[in-house]
């Protein structure tokens, strides 16, 4: 809150009456204007709602209508608000109106100089505020500039990067894929040596296998004709030549023992009682129309 002495003050360098009209309006300036504001014109007139005092400032228009029982009307209208002054005086008296957006302000006075007075440095402040304004606009058009550079600048910055990691993410994977083709042609590799080993064993095994099933045979060929002959199977009578001229080796090899065939056919407990000698026994040979007796 301004102090009074500082009001009287400034009215008195304006050369305002605070005596005459407009003492009750200016007994309400200490609670209105604010501690850095300075008083350039102060003017009694009529407004729509009775008498009032009408005060510019360096920030501002005040208008203030004290009326009795405490009735208090208080309009305040900034500089940057204003949109229209208009202005107009007569033989006696003068006549402003004030546009404010939604706000109309209309206010004569019969005091034309400090009407006009008034009036032009609400004109000079309107126009200084106004070139603040485009002077901070331009200002504010100019960091927009800056701000949108760097934005594209910072955006392009961000493509090169999200290019450059696409593309090294493109030959990870290609590198992946040809890491994994590699091992499964590896594994593949593998697996066919591995099927390799084991159909070669499975060969080796079966060859083994055969051979000894052979040998087997052998032996259980040559066990029995050594049983029935009573001799290997390599000295069995071996027949050569067709029709007439059949040639016949070791004949005396035919011989049959009958004991031992039935000894052979005895049950284990008697197998070890003693047996006579049996007589050899004549066997002949037949191969078609031949017959070729074998004696001992």
């Amino acid at each position: 809150m301004v102090s009074r002495e500082s009001i009287e003050n400034q009215l008195q360098a304006i050369n305002f009456n605070q005596s005459g009209w407009g003492r009750t309006e200016v007994g309400e300036l200490p609670s209105i204007i604010l501690p850095d504001e300075v008083i350039y014109e102060c003017v009694n007139g009529i407004y729509e709602g009775g008498f009032a005092l009408l005060v510019a400032t360096d920030v501002r228009v005040l208008l203030i209508d004290k009326k009795p029982l405490n009735y208090l009307t208080v309009e305040d209208l900034r500089f940057d608000m204003i949109n229209e002054i208009d202005y107009s005086h007569r033989v006696i008296g003068a006549y402003i109106s004030v546009s404010a957006g939604a706000k109309n302000l209309r206010f004569t006075s019969l005091n034309q100089r400090r009407l006009r007075k008034l009036i032009t440095h609400v004109q000079h402040c309107m126009a200084a505020a106004k070139k603040q304004h485009a002077a901070s606009q331009v200002d504010q058009k100019q960091h927009l500039e800056r701000i949108n550079q760097q934005l594209q600048t910072y955006l392009l910055a961000q493509h090169r990067q999200q290019t450059e990691l696409g593309e090294q993410l493109k030959m990870v994977n290609e590198a992946n894929v040809k890491q994994k083709e590699v091992q499964e042609l590896t594994n593949s590799s593998l697996k066919l040596n591995e099927y390799m080993y084991d159909q070669g064993t499975v060969v080796e095994h079966l060859a083994a296998s055969k051979q000894a099933d052979e040998k087997l045979s052998d032996e259980i060929y040559d066990e029995g004709m050594k049983e029935i002959f009573g001799q290997p199977a390599d000295q069995v009578v071996s027949v050569e030549g067709e029709g007439d001229n059949l040639k016949y080796s070791n004949q005396e090899s035919l011989i049959i023992n009958p004991l031992k065939i039935a000894y052979s056919k005895l049950p284990e407990n008697i197998k070890n009682k003693s047996l006579p000698k049996a007589p050899n026994i004549e066997v002949s040979v037949h191969n078609g129309s031949h017959q070729v007796p074998v004696t001992d």
